[in-house]
């Protein structure tokens, strides 16, 4: 006891608490600033293990010494009877209340600000592509919410594989029902299909979907009859909550009250009654013609192909042409055709007035048979977004058709993507965010949210989303892309994008061919860039009429650069004789008027005719301005900075760059500062400090 007693007088306690107290603080500070800095990892190890070396150093110390009136000295010397110790006791006290209160202050810092700061997207979606959720102790899924449900493909009972476009079209029919319904989760369709055929027990499948109900069930074709089974489980308690088979004549009338009698018998075990307006859309009938329906399953079978390709759209529409012969006020089918035709014209692969007319078409009959219909009010938003480019309408049409089919993850993701164009970026984000709940399988709107965070230079929103995702769908290449521009765009670390560039597949989505063929000019390797239209594998994938003369204006840039101008000026002009054919037999819709603008004054540059090339791209930013695409308008407004200061007015364009440099899908500096089309400005000390990274030296080093 005289021992303990004696650390008590001594004061020894007390220093090795605030010591431990002090030390917590330094640490947290540490590991906020060398986080910020990009210090090394060594550093905050070699930080705690001197702050461990110190703590018995101190105590000795404390134990050894003494503070005095007269300073430190040895404890054998001080006369007892002059000892401060208790006074110095107290100046600890008051030394670690203090820095308790820091730490208290942390705490509240970290606790508001910290969390408040962090992305509930990147939580909540790295949280939900986590492996299978830890069970409560009722067994219910952490993930699980009581009004959700996953519909699993129908088995195809008929054993014929030219019935299982009727049993898949049914099963989506069925998804679209449920779509409907409000305060409905209802897991899509894409994600779902990976479990036709599943050997995987129903409470796994509940647990990786994040429902609570699930419903499963075949469908048989036999001569004129049809027999659909169906049973919903509670996946909680493994229970049937409801189980019944249909057996009826087959006509779309039988059809239909099936599946609206599946819809109301979920409905009731999962939310509760139908409301008389829920009642009423699920009594519409979008066809009396069996002969028309069964056109529009095999037209469906196509569209829930899960690639974004030209080929699809194609190969829908003869059955979907031949749906609306059987039954022109098929009102349905009519709003398809719309999506149809206005992806032809958007795509690029029929751009023609022809086309606009027969998309004009299919909206006025999709309006007159079925205009209340949420297919009806898509479409239309379809028409705004693809023909009109009227993004602001838009917007409010594909608000409406939301509404209407509240649990329609597409419908949603193409809000998402019409609200980055009104300059709704947050927003934007949020309904990626839904999507990717509703359709945990869409890797499109996972792209799309990656996307869309890159333009808006949130990069450390976007990172840990990319690397969760690359590491959970390996086969998705556009992420590995997008993790591609991240590295050029934050850090300028073309050797790291290069490497990753030979890990990618070559495919034919955007963010490959936008690395295949940029990435050699930001590397400065011409020929390279020159090269990569005589890959094989890069022209099986864009061996494209409509690509072709950016190749030539690819290509003409590129032998500029290597000091051939003649070579460069016959492929610019090639260039541009193609670009104006283009747009001579295009539907002249502003959004391709502008692009082709677009592409002829970047053209007119390699041919030295700057006032040409000024000329078409104000015209551009006329037809495109910010205010009506925040998305494609910026893009546009820094090709204008950059011909702007080509053609000698550089004081404008600097104050244009500046400006973009502050706004989403803007200037970048990173691409400034590489990019060899802006080394003619290189000489200007103004252009060199506006455009400097900011973690340049962090770089170089």
């Amino acid at each position: 006891m005289s021992f303990f007693n004696e650390l008590k007088r001594r004061n020894v306690f007390r220093v090795g608490i605030a010591y431990v107290v002090v030390a917590w603080l330094v640490l947290q500070v540490a590991d906020v600033v060398i986080n910020n800095i990009g210090a090394p990892d060594w550093l905050f190890q070699a930080i705690m293990l001197v702050i461990g070396i110190g703590f018995p150093i101190v105590l000795i110390f404390a134990w050894a010494f003494e503070m005095t009136p007269e300073g430190i000295k040895k404890e054998k010397d001080v006369d007892r009877s002059q000892s401060i110790t208790k006074t110095t006791g107290r100046k600890l006290d008051l030394t670690i209340i203090f820095v308790l209160a820091l730490v208290a202050v942390y705490f509240i810092w970290e606790s508001r600000f910290q969390t408040d700061g962090a992305d509930p997207a990147i939580e909540n979606i790295v949280a939900s592509d986590s492996a299978t959720q830890v069970e409560s102790a009722g067994g219910e899924s952490s993930a699980a919410r009581d009004n959700s449900i996953a519909v699993l493909p129908f088995a195809n009972r008929s054993d014929k594989e030219s019935d299982l476009f009727f049993s898949d079209g049914i099963h989506d029919d069925l998804l679209t029902q449920l779509a409907k319904i409000s305060d409905l989760k209802v897991i899509s369709r894409t994600s779902v299909m990976e479990y036709r055929d599943t050997t995987k027990k129903i409470p796994e499948i509940a647990r990786e979907l994040g429902v609570a109900t699930i419903l499963e069930g075949g469908i048989q074709r036999a001569g004129n009859r049809i027999r659909i089974n169906a049973q919903l489980i509670d996946v909680n308690t493994d229970e049937h909550l409801w189980a019944e088979t249909f057996d009826r004549e087959m006509t779309v009338e039988n059809i239909f009250d099936i599946q609206s009698e599946i819809t109301r018998q979920i409905v009731n075990a999962v939310r509760g009654e139908l409301t008389n307006e829920e009642a009423d859309v699920l009594a519409q009938l979008p066809t009396r013609s069996l002969e028309a329906y069964e056109a529009y399953l095999h037209a469906k079978k196509i569209f829930l192909q899960p690639d974004y390709t030209r080929q699809k759209f194609q190969d829908a529409e003869p059955w979907l042409e031949k749906a609306v012969e059987l039954d022109p006020e098929f009102a349905l089918v009519w709003a398809i055709l719309v999506r149809n035709h206005a992806q032809a014209i958007w795509q690029g692969y029929d751009n023609s007035p022809e086309r606009l007319q027969r998309v004009r078409e299919a909206l006025s009959k999709a309006t007159e048979f079925g205009p209340f219909l949420p297919e009806t009010l898509a479409a239309r938003a379809e028409y705004l977004y693809r023909i009109e480019n009227n993004y602001h309408e838009a917007e409010v049409a594909f608000r409406a058709a939301s509404k209407a089919r509240p649990g329609d993850a597409n419908l949603v993701k193409l809000l998402a993507y019409t609200l980055r164009r009104t300059g709704k970026w947050e927003e934007s984000i949020s309904n990626f965010q839904l999507t990717i709940e509703l359709e945990p399988a869409d890797l499109n709107a996972r792209s799309g949210m990656i996307e869309t965070l890159l333009s808006m230079r949130e990069y450390d929103r976007a990172e840990p989303l990319i690397n969760a995702w690359m590491e959970k769908y390996p086969q998705a290449m556009d992420i590995k892309g997008y993790k591609l521009w991240l590295m050029v765009e934050r850090d300028g670390d073309l050797t790291a994008a290069r490497n990753l560039l030979n890990q990618i597949t070559p495919n034919g989505g955007t963010p490959y061919y936008a690395a295949a063929t940029f990435l050699p000019f930001l590397e400065r390797d011409y020929q390279a860039a020159i090269d990569v239209y005589d890959n094989p594998q890069f022209l099986s994938l864009f061996d494209d009429p409509a690509s072709k003369p950016y190749e030539l204006q690819n290509k003409s840039f590129a032998y500029s650069l290597l000091g051939d101008p003649n070579q460069a000026g016959g492929l610019a002009q090639q260039a541009i004789d193609a670009f104006q054919e283009m747009q001579s037999v295009s539907s002249g819709s502003d959004a391709s008027n502008a692009q082709f603008l677009w592409a002829l004054a970047f053209t007119y540059t390699q041919t030295g005719e700057l006032t040409k090339a000024l000329d078409a791209i104000n015209q551009a930013c006329a037809l495109i301005p910010e205010s009506r695409d925040s998305y494609a308008g910026a893009s546009f407004s820094q090709s204008r900075a950059w011909i702007l200061a080509m053609s000698g007015h550089r004081d404008e364009a600097l104050m244009e760059i500046e400006r973009l440099l502050s706004i989403p899908n803007g200037a970048n500096r990173w691409y400034l500062y590489l990019d060899p089309h802006w080394d003619f400005f290189r000489d200007d000390k103004r252009f060199n400090e506006l455009i400097r990274p900011l973690n340049l030296k962090e770089a170089e080093t």
